[in-house]
């Protein structure tokens, strides 16, 4: 970091961002490596997000998952004791060890569907065949990647209208897909920036758009950490220089989203 004060180095971003984001997504790994005293900065981090930008949403980057009795633990902590609105999860257990976090009706639950890390493809984009009768279908099963089976399957996990998706901005072919399979369902897209994720594609395929053209309002989160907060690295000039990439995010994601949303209501 450009200070080694994680507390000062946090407030500073947030008071330069908090005029232009929506959401603020702590990766509690990050936290959790410092030990006692890592965990008491997010604790007062949170309480300053609480306090100077009140509108945020203070999303939890900790992808937890295990069976749903364990589940249990993490949702209290998540959502009871840190009060987050919002956590990333793993449903790689399957819908009902999820189950905990989303009775929480009146928080967000994002289940990673197709990560933005190189090695994704390893295991997500494995080709599977899902029973026909899952996918509503007559025959045999369609083949289709792991990812995009999760995508169809977690809609089904929604009955509290609390489900999120997340889809690295280094896939603009599979968010294009899953979108297709799950309008209306608010999608976090990580990776823009540092891991060499594109902006552009990311708005244009992550739109909520139907099949006669008409684009909804965007419900997507746009998620560039490292890209924002390390934009300088100078000790005097952090805090500047995440402000001023920020607000570059901000002006071309708004115009992407208008020229695609022009050119689909105008058809």
């Amino acid at each position: 970091m450009p200070i080694a004060d994680v507390r000062a180095f946090n407030r500073a971003i947030v008071d330069a961002t908090k005029d232009l984001v929506c959401a603020y997504k702590p990766n509690i790994a990050f936290y959790e490596a410092l030990g006692l005293e890592g965990l008491a900065a997010l604790r007062d981090t949170t309480a300053y997000i609480r306090k100077t930008a009140p509108d945020a949403v203070l999303l939890a980057d900790a992808k937890r998952g295990d069976i749903d009795s364990t589940s249990v633990k993490y949702a209290e902590a998540m959502f009871d004791y840190w009060g987050f609105d919002a956590v990333t999860v793993n449903g790689y257990m399957g819908g009902e060890s999820l189950s905990p976090f989303f009775n929480y009706s009146d928080r967000g639950v994002f289940v990673v569907c197709r990560s933005s890390n190189p090695g994704a493809r390893e295991f997500q984009d494995i080709i599977v065949s899902p029973d026909a009768q899952e996918l509503g279908m007559d025959g045999s099963g369609q083949k289709m990647p792991l990812y995009e089976w999760m995508a169809v399957r977690s809609s089904k996990w929604n009955a509290n209208g609390n489900l999120g998706l997340v889809v690295g901005a280094t896939s603009p072919e599979q968010l294009r897909i899953v979108r297709e399979h799950c309008p209306g369902v608010p999608i976090l897209i990580p990776g823009v920036g540092a891991q060499g994720g594109e902006l552009e594609a990311s708005v244009k395929n992550g739109m909520d758009c139907s099949d006669d053209g008409m684009c909804k309002s965007p419900n997507i989160l746009i998620n560039s950490s490292r890209g924002i907060i390390y934009a300088d690295r100078s000790a005097d000039g952090f805090a500047d220089g995440a402000r001023m990439l920020q607000h570059d995010c901000v002006m071309t994601s708004t115009a992407c989203w208008r020229r695609r949303a022009r050119r689909g209501n105008a058809v």
